[in-house]
């Protein structure tokens, strides 16, 4: 496990001492050194970190500028001392079933933000199939209009050109006494071919329409489409995740055959007198029911480990930003 320090966004590589530290005075702890005497730590959710217990003592001193006996290096202390009651059978259990809860809390993040987004992306699926079923109804209602349009066209050429058979033959006989009905057809006609040219140009309004809307619907299907098969793939994949999750508390309950259920509370009591206050009401022990797992009272082992790596990280950057 990695944890970055809000304040001080400095990685710590989780074998922290063991590893080795550059101290502000330039100082590098060298662990190697030390392995002869190196005791267990719990520290993290994923290791069981070991490294040189007097090292541990000489970065408090050294970051803190306090004796060995501050919050910080006592709670350093505790740590080791959970540990050290622990036999090397029982370590290499826990550590592995620490890892295994990191795993799944990895897991359930991720099952749980494509929950999240299945249900964002329904949402947008929903709002798309309501513009959809719109615009269906608006192209239906374009189409009957254009039906209209051409209907009425049909009727207006065959008025016009019966008005203009008409007029051709009276003008063609030369008849004065016909002026007054030719004046009248022609009248007529113009009228004709007002509403003529009116339909005309709503034809082809409406087909301009008709084909704008039917683009809009054929995108708004193509995208839906696409919703429903980042649905299908996000489903997928958290039906995949939910199987590894299984798969992984299964083997932390295997590997936790080694360890007595109730020497995980023990160790899950030890570590809620350690867990920094802004957390303990989340990770205190007591709220493991009896009836809990043995692979439910590691995950909260975990947590609260998390919980008690952050702040000592914290202490630590927060001591290194004073002496600076």
């Amino acid at each position: 496990m990695e944890v970055t320090n809000a304040k001080n966004p400095t990685t710590l590589d989780p074998n922290l001492l063991k590893a080795g530290y550059n101290g502000i005075d330039d100082t590098k702890v060298a662990a190697e050194s030390k392995q002869a005497e190196a005791v267990p730590l719990l520290f993290g959710s994923n290791v069981l970190v070991s490294y040189g217990f007097t090292d541990v003592e000489a970065l408090v001193a050294q970051l803190r500028n306090e004796n060995a006996d501050s919050r910080l290096s006592m709670k350093l202390k505790a740590l080791s001392s959970i540990a050290q009651g622990l036999s090397s059978q029982q370590l290499a259990a826990l550590e592995k079933s620490l890892a295994l809860a990191d795993s799944v809390k990895s897991l359930e993040k991720a099952v749980n933000d494509l929950q999240e987004n299945v249900i964002k992306t329904e949402a947008e699926l929903k709002v798309l199939q309501l513009q959809t079923e719109a615009l269906e109804k608006q192209v239906e209602t374009a189409r009957e209009n254009q039906k209209e349009y051409n209907k009425n066209i049909e009727k207006l050429q065959k008025d016009k050109a019966e008005l203009d058979d008409k007029i051709a033959k009276l003008e063609a006989e030369g008849k004065a006494e016909d002026a007054s009905e030719i004046a009248a057809l022609k009248s007529s006609l113009a009228v004709v071919e007002k509403a003529l040219k009116a339909n005309v140009d709503g034809a082809a309004a409406t087909e301009k329409k008709i084909a704008d809307l039917e683009t809009s619907l054929n995108g708004a299907k193509a995208k839906a489409d696409g919703l429903s098969a980042s649905i299908q793939r996000d489903t997928a994949e958290i039906d995949a995740k939910k199987n590894e999750i299984s798969d992984k508390l299964g083997q932390a309950a295997v590997v936790l055959d080694s360890i007595d259920k109730n020497v995980l509370k023990t160790i899950a009591g030890e570590l809620s007198k350690i867990v920094p206050e802004k957390a303990q009401s989340t990770r205190e022990a007591d709220k493991i029911e009896e009836k809990a797992e043995a692979t439910d009272v590691v995950r909260v082992i975990r947590d609260m480990l998390d919980d008690i790596a952050t702040d000592i990280l914290d202490e630590i950057a927060e001591r290194r930003e004073q002496m600076v």
